[in-house]
């Protein structure tokens, strides 16, 4: 029983990271609270003060000096004097559905806090680029050290958030990723349900009244456990996926309302819905490199539907375009300069068009549609989007076709642009194998959910049966919804699944025993070297692991002796041991253990700690 509840009541710890995350998003939403007023989705608030500060950061950052904390400061103040006004005009600050999505997603929630750490990217980008901004007050350039992520010039919108979050809490605090994304994805949850009423209620009083428990479970097991691109190693993790995902569904509903009550002509509705959609795309330009395409390829299908749209007329469509575009055009161009003037090469690059793998687009395509064949569920849905895309194109007939072609070309504009990366600035080994192609679709989950939930409402409406009210089938929602983390535990806390622990152990451990600035080599011919950058972590200071031995290809006692005497002087840590690793090290080194050597005053090395590993490591 103890190990069970370990699962969701680990460390103190968890106490402050649920303040953090708390406070921060509150913050948010009174922000947003007072920019999305009175009529806007007030569940979406949280994204658009999301929206006004990673602009206010991303402006300030790169124009002038400020540090952070002043401007952390200053929103903090912001964000008291806008609750004060949300709260005194609505008797509320945030909805009463956000709060019983919350309720019921407490086990969860709960798991997510006592996560630390657990996966690659966590590591190598997310995690260290946090830090980075915690330690520094401001982001990276020409005249700052190292960040210790893998690509500096990244957007920091999504580390923006742990940076707030560990300024309310007083240290980096590990688990704000995860925890920030449940809260995303039951903000998508709530922007679901509102569009399954619509579905309905065809558009008649769709918005009218607050959903209840049932319809607040069905929204959030829409997404995810019911979300076709769920994966809890990427939700429940500081991975910026999900923030992606939830910003471009989000941004693609907001251009579809705003089409809509063009169409009924409410400007004025439809000008409010255009400046928070160009929030919510400002928040997607700051969140990755590649958010930008989406915020092209959302765009550009809107103003495509409101074209076909015979009911919107051109001219007041076009008026509304610089609300929605300049905002996120502004703060990426901002970026592009910073990173243009003291950041250059340190993210993706287009390579030069001599070296693009034209030849291997046949079999990069190829890989892709595999991949894409493999999640049969996903992908029949977008290709329903894209065909009904295609029809509404040639035949328009209303609500359904206007979803259509925003989902539908979204999703073969930016499937285009990813066979572009493959081609041009991926590595060829990346390439030919269309490297984490599922991982970068899953950034379209929101379309795909929002399309399937409109589609299936509408059917509904048009062929369910009367007897069965949708919202008598929420209870069902929600003792699913409660009892899925309490009866799989294991599957959420996969931060606790080996070597991870272990590694990071011994990582902390190297933190105290290596002399200040001291460097170590890793040697990890069984593993993938991902114990390298988990070991650079747990260093804190970016460069003290020199150099990486790992995988089955450098298993070979020769390239281990080079190894061994180019790094003489240094100390080497090895994680794991093979008969080549025995060979070269003498038998003193044997499996079962990680080993710490430095050199000694001869030619060789001496053991100066041990680490036992666990039989499943």
């Amino acid at each position: 029983m103890g190990e069970y509840l370990g699962n969701f009541i680990e460390h103190p710890g968890q106490m402050v990271a649920l303040a953090g995350v708390a406070v921060v998003w509150a913050g948010l939403a009174a922000v947003g609270g007072v920019l999305g007023g009175r009529d806007g989705l007030r569940e979406v608030d949280p994204l658009y003060g999301w929206g006004l500060a990673a602009a206010l950061f991303t402006l300030a950052g790169v124009f002038t000096a400020v540090p952070f904390m002043w401007l952390a400061g200053a929103l903090a103040v912001l964000a008291v004097a806008a609750a004060i006004r949300v709260v005194r005009r609505d008797g509320r600050l945030v909805p009463a559905s956000a709060l019983r999505m919350v309720v019921l997603t407490a086990p969860l929630i709960l798991a997510a806090s006592a996560m630390v750490g657990s996966q690659w990217d966590e590591f190598s980008q997310w995690l260290p680029s946090t830090r980075f901004l915690l330690q520094a007050d401001r982001f990276p350039g020409a005249d700052m050290p190292a960040t210790g992520a893998s690509f500096p010039a990244y957007p920091y919108g999504w580390p923006l958030l742990g940076y707030l979050a560990g300024r309310v809490g007083g240290q980096l605090i590990e688990c704000a990723g995860p925890l920030f994304n449940i809260l995303l994805l039951l903000t998508f949850g709530l922007v679901t349900i509102r569009v399954i009423r619509r579905g309905l209620a065809d558009g008649a009083d769709a918005d009218a009244g607050s959903p209840g428990w049932g319809l607040c479970a069905l929204g959030a097991l829409a997404a995810t456990l019911f979300n076709p691109t769920f994966v809890p190693k990427i939700a429940l993790t500081a991975y910026a996926d999900t923030a992606t995902t939830v910003a471009t569904g989000i941004a693609a509903v907001l251009g579809w309302l705003m089409l809509e009550v063009l169409g009924e002509g409410r400007d004025g509705a439809a000008r409010r819905l255009a400046w928070q959609a160009g929030l919510v795309l400002t928040l997607l330009v700051t969140l990755k490199q590649a958010a930008v395409v989406l915020f092209v390829m959302v765009a550009v299908a809107v103003v495509l539907a409101g074209w076909r749209d015979p009911a919107v007329r051109l001219g007041p469509l076009v008026r509304l375009l610089p609300a929605v575009v300049l905002p996120p055009l502004v703060v990426y161009v901002a970026w592009r300069y910073h990173v243009s003037t003291g950041l250059g090469g340190r993210e993706f690059v287009i390579r030069p068009v001599s070296t693009w793998f034209v030849g291997e687009i046949p079999q990069i395509l190829g890989r892709m549609l595999l991949i894409l064949s493999k999640k049969g569920v996903y992908l029949g849905i977008m290709a329903l989007a894209v065909a009904f895309a295609v029809r509404g194109l040639v035949r328009f007939r209303g609500p359904f076709d206007r979803l259509s072609i925003i989902v539908g070309l979204a999703f073969l504009g930016y499937n285009t642009f990813l066979l572009f990366a493959y081609v041009a600035s991926f590595r060829y080994d990346e390439a030919v194998v269309a490297a984490s192609f599922w991982r970068y679709n899953m950034h379209l989950g929101g379309l795909c959910i929002v399309f399937a939930a409109y589609g299936l409402a509408v059917l509904w409406r048009r062929h369910g049966p009367d007897r069965l009210r949708v919202d008598r089938l929420g209870w069902l929602a929600v003792a699913l919804l409660v009892a899925a983390p309490l009866a799989l535990p294991h599957k959420l806390r996969f931060d606790r699944q080996p070597p991870t622990p272990h590694i990071r152990a011994v990582g902390q451990a190297l933190a105290d025993l290596l002399p200040p600035g001291g460097r170590v080599a890793v040697v990890d011919t069984l593993g993938s070297g991902e114990s390298s950058v988990i070991t650079a972590y747990e260093l804190r200071e970016p460069g003290r692991v020199s150099d990486l031995l790992a995988g089955a290809a450098n298993d070979d006692p020769d390239r281990l002796r080079a190894f061994m005497a180019a790094r003489r002087s240094e100390s080497v840590v090895v994680y794991s041991v093979s008969p080549a690793v025995q060979d070269v090290l003498g038998p003193a080194i044997m499996p079962g253990a990680t080993y710490l050597l430095t050199p000694d005053n001869g030619d060789g090395r001496s053991v100066v700690r041990a680490w036992p590993v666990s039989a499943d490591r």
